[in-house]
């Protein structure tokens, strides 16, 4: 008995130290161990969603806005998150290319962009907006909404504020909103005193929005900071002074207001300049640092005759644009130019006819001898009998590096300066033959071929085995 009972006693024992082993091993090393692997390879936990807020609100900030916006229905900590990003963009310009609206669908589409917008002002809760782009084609039914938007962006400190109402052609509308106007008392319309609160804009962009020079010339003066100023297709702009010692604007552009009577500027810290309307006494009145000019329209075709008035400044400009939309006479631009010693690009935007040519022009090449980019866009009109081409002259230019031929058709128009720059740019690296119409570069349209698209693609293969087999030719 005795023996059975120290035998049982023994088993007992072990039996008591394997379970102890066992479940020291348990106890010492599994809960330091599992659930670290457990919690390393669980797929279910969200760490993202565990950083903090602002980092948060930063990596929405990088997303389109509604991609923002539909990161609400993900769980209860990101319902409203992206209502704190700092940037609000609502540029629908994509869609308006896309769908080539008919009136009936802007009109429609138009009511849907507007809940949009004003669904999201209205469940803004962020502290710090910095940016509010609104782009879409809207015009006069909406203004309530548009004024609505003004005063909301008023109320903050942008850094950043545009209001486009254009259209898919980046055009004008016969009834265009308006932009609000000052009042001096705080319930009617825009308060003078509500400007106090733009110290911080750099950026005002304002196109197809009536508004007047007294609006600009009060943002000009209430925001020491602005450095970027661009209105277009304003009707009720009549005259605008951007003058003063202090003011940072550095680009100014005024595009299309065909009503503009004066135009005076003043600003030291001007660096490119833009103007498409109609021809003005110049208006350039003290801009020492200017780099940068595009003219067009009827002041692009006066200013070829009166580039005289632009004397002081040809020993300093880099870049020159001329958008000259109207039908070329013959030899327009065939004179003699001062010379634009550190012109460092030139492009031309011509509307022409059969008949019409731009040899004229090689005389401002040849004005420009630092020139490294020249650049043609051309919207052709074939409805005259083609004409010969003539003969280039020979004059060495020993900069130009690159040429680009956009709207190429491979007739006498842009031939003849094909053959001046084979002839002259003994430094040429690349020419690029661009057949895409200009006029539809943007749209569903742009890559339509049709047989003068193909033609001048053909012509630009010949040409590219002819004349430049040691130079890199593009062809689109």
């Amino acid at each position: 008995m005795k023996r059975n009972d120290g035998a049982t006693a023994g088993s007992s024992e072990a039996k008591k130290a394997k379970e102890v082993s066992s479940i020291s091993t348990r106890e010492l090393c599994l809960p330091s161990e599992e659930p670290e692997n457990k919690k390393r390879f669980d797929r279910s936990v969200d760490s993202i969603s565990q950083l903090p807020h602002d980092i948060l609100v930063f990596i929405l900030s990088l997303l389109p806005l509604k991609e923002a916006t539909r990161t609400s229905t993900l769980s209860h900590r990101w319902r409203c998150l992206w209502s704190y990003i700092p940037c609000l963009n609502f540029d629908a310009r994509k869609k308006l290319i896309d769908l080539q609206l008919t009136d009936e669908n802007l009109e429609s589409e138009g009511r849907q962009y507007v809940k949009w917008v004003n669904r999201v002002i209205d469940s803004y809760k962020g502290s710090s907006l910095e940016t509010l782009r609104i782009r879409f084609s809207l015009d006069s039914k909406f203004q309530c909404d548009v004024d609505r938007w003004v005063q909301f962006a008023i109320q903050w400190n942008l850094k950043m504020f545009e209001l486009n109402l254009s259209d898919s052609y980046d055009s004008g509308k016969y009834s265009p909103c308006s932009f609000p106007q000052l009042s001096g008392g705080p319930k009617e319309h825009l308060p003078r005193a509500m400007f106090s609160n733009s110290s911080a804009l750099t950026t005002l962009k304002l196109i197809a929005v009536n508004v007047g020079g007294e609006v600009l010339e009060c943002f000009l003066t209430n925001c020491p900071l602005l450095e970027v100023l661009c209105v277009e297709y304003s009707h009720c702009l009549v005259s605008l002074r951007v003058v003063g010692a202090s003011l940072k604007l550095r680009q100014l552009e005024v595009c299309m207001c065909n009503y503009l009577e004066s135009l005076e500027i003043s600003a030291p810290n001007l660096e490119s300049f833009k103007y498409v309307g109609p021809w003005l006494s110049m208006p350039l009145k003290n801009t020492p640092k200017l780099l940068e000019t595009y003219f067009g329209s009827e002041f692009g075709v006066e200013i070829i005759d009166n580039f005289f008035l632009l004397s002081r400044y040809p020993s300093q400009l880099q870049k020159l644009v001329l958008d000259l939309e109207f039908d070329f006479v013959e030899n327009q631009g065939f004179r003699k130019w001062p010379i634009l010693a550190n012109l460092k690009e030139l492009k031309l935007i011509v509307i022409a006819e059969g008949h019409s040519s731009l040899i004229g022009f090689t005389s401002l090449i040849k004005a420009s001898p630092s020139l490294l980019k020249f650049t043609l866009k051309l919207d052709y009109l074939d409805m005259f009998e083609q004409r010969a081409l003539r003969k280039v002259r020979k004059f060495p230019h020993q900069h130009i590096k690159v040429v680009e031929l956009v709207g190429f058709v491979g007739k006498p128009i842009d031939l003849e300066l094909v053959q001046y720059f084979y002839k002259n740019a003994v430094a040429l690296e690349e020419i690029v033959f661009d057949t895409r119409k200009p006029k539809y570069m943007g749209t569903i349209f742009e890559k339509k071929q049709n047989a003068e698209t193909l033609a001048g693609r053909e012509c630009a293969n010949s040409l590219r085995s002819d004349l430049f087999s040691g130079v890199k030719v593009t062809i689109i």
